[in-house]
């Protein structure tokens, strides 16, 4: 009998004080979490290296993969102090001086510690203030100063973010802190950077060169889209990344908040075309950090991610300081699975051929994908098993959401946990042999033995001769029962 631990959409959960301490992760990580996010933007590097250290030893208890997401902060733009410790009134059509730097806001003035604002924005340039709350309209801008009226009014805090919908910043998909955030990444070899503020490919590109400038083999990118020239370039941004998020909190204010659900189908599109994951993210179960249940809304919301194609959905501020952490999780379990009742969820983008422009060797490995596929639905076919170096040629077949369950077959442990966020992938660490018979033995047994299959199960083998040497050279697609 089916239970949501068979869904095929993955769970990621952000770490923080409400799943502090092992025993907390552990349920965590029992309550259906796949990967875990630890945002750089809190805590000392020492708590971040000892939750990265607490996440492997729990991980490793349980004989789970976890991947761990590293989330860098980023260009973050705020206010500043304030003149006293009162919150200050801006009201609505007021006039209201901005200063480049953080000076003390009060009445009639507003500090923003980003040096550079005077020159990326202009007459009839937006500010947003507080995820939005606040409105600025930029009315002219003078040396030292920019005059606004306030479109929509608030009460001001200390430290707000700040939000420049449209200007152009150059170099902020990484910042000096990024760079020592990412030199401690490589160091604790987290599986994933998360790039906050992307604009385009050559972002990913830099971010690459200063990760392998610390390690020979640095974490895959995740490219958070939350900035409209990153919707405008998402497809070659998708080309350069490891996986893409829908982060629909900046999104959000960056465009009016009516576009977002189109970028989000238009972003999981890009990515179901070419076989990257893609994380829905932001706001899925926010009631959830108060209450122990998820509104019919947001319930909806998880639902509409899973038909619209995402291979994961991220939990933030529900599970880093909520007071329902495990109870979120168990949630968004059951939603998912009920969305997919009724089989895995094949996306019209995702059953278009990859592009592989004239690439013949990744034309003949999408070509085995899309026959694996074909295959699994005219056989009676109950697992699909890809022996995989890289984890490519997984990604590859879990890009046409096949019925049959997919289980990789890996040497590497690093695979192993990177995998664990795509569609429909579980993954094992099995050691090499390089005869195929002995091999596909050795695999089976172990698949029976880890509870993903039963003896006598037919299974379809995705894989290459000679016995994984090399990655690239997937030739083979091979049927036989489990156990024999």
């Amino acid at each position: 009998m089916s239970s949501p631990t068979d869904r095929r959409v993955k769970i990621v959960a952000t770490l923080g004080p409400a799943v502090a301490g092992r025993e907390k992760l552990r349920d965590l990580l029992l309550a259906g979490t796949d990967m875990v996010r630890v945002n750089a933007a809190h805590g000392s590097p020492d708590e971040r290296a000892r939750l990265i250290d607490d996440v492997r030893a729990v991980a490793s208890d349980l004989g789970l993969n976890i991947p761990i997401l590293f989330d860098l902060k980023g260009l973050k733009i705020r206010t500043g102090p304030l003149q006293s410790d009162a919150k200050v009134p801006i009201a609505r059509g007021s006039k209201v001086e901005i200063f480049p730097e953080p000076v003390a806001s009060g009445e009639g003035q507003i500090g923003i510690d980003y040096p550079d604002l005077l020159n990326v924005i202009q007459p009839g340039s937006r500010l947003l203030i507080s995820d939005g709350l606040i409105e600025l309209l930029v009315e002219k801008i003078e040396r030292d100063r920019a005059h606004c009226r306030v479109g929509r009014g608030g009460l001001l805090l200390a430290r707000q973010g700040v939000t420049l919908p449209g200007a152009q910043i150059a170099g902020g998909a990484l910042t000096p802190a990024d760079r020592e955030d990412i030199a401690f990444a490589v160091k604790h070899a987290v599986d994933f950077l998360g790039m906050s503020f992307v604009n385009d490919a050559s972002d990913l590109v830099m971010a690459r060169g200063v990760a392998q400038a610390y390690g020979a083999d640095p974490p895959g990118l995740i490219a958070k889209i939350e900035r409209p020239d990153a919707l405008n370039n998402v497809y070659g941004i998708a080309q350069q990344a490891n996986g893409l998020m829908v982060a629909r909190g900046d999104l959000g204010v960056q465009l009016p908040p009516e576009q977002v659900p189109r970028a989000q189908k238009n972003i999981i599109a890009c990515a179901n075309s070419l076989g990257v994951p893609v994380i829905t993210a932001t706001q899925m179960l926010e009631s959830m950090i108060t209450q122990p249940m998820a509104t019919r809304a947001e319930t909806s919301d998880v639902a509409n991610a899973v038909w619209d194609g995402t291979d994961a959905v991220m939990l933030s501020a529900e599970t880093a300081v909520g007071l329902f952490p495990i109870e979120a999780v168990e949630t968004m379990s059951r939603i998912i699975y009920e969305a997919e009742r009724d089989g895995p969820i094949r996306t019209g983008s995702a059953a278009q051929p990859l592009p592989t422009e004239g690439d013949a060797s990744l034309s003949i490995a999408d070509s085995i994908a899309r026959a694996t596929y074909a295959l699994s639905e005219t056989a009676p076919v109950d697992h699909i098993v890809v022996f995989t170096l890289t984890g490519n040629a997984v990604r590859r077949v879990a890009k046409y959401r096949p019925r049959p369950p997919v289980i990789a077959v890996t040497t590497s442990e690093q695979v192993a946990a990177t995998l664990n966020v795509v569609w429909g992938v579980k993954a094992l660490i099995v050691p090499l042999e390089t005869d195929p018979d002995k091999m596909f033995r050795i695999a089976g047994n172990a698949i029976i033995d880890a509870g993903m299959g039963t003896k006598g199960e037919h299974i379809l083998i995705v894989g290459s001769l000679p016995m994984m040497k090399v990655a690239g050279k997937t030739n083979l697609l091979h049927i036989r029962r489990l156990g024999s």
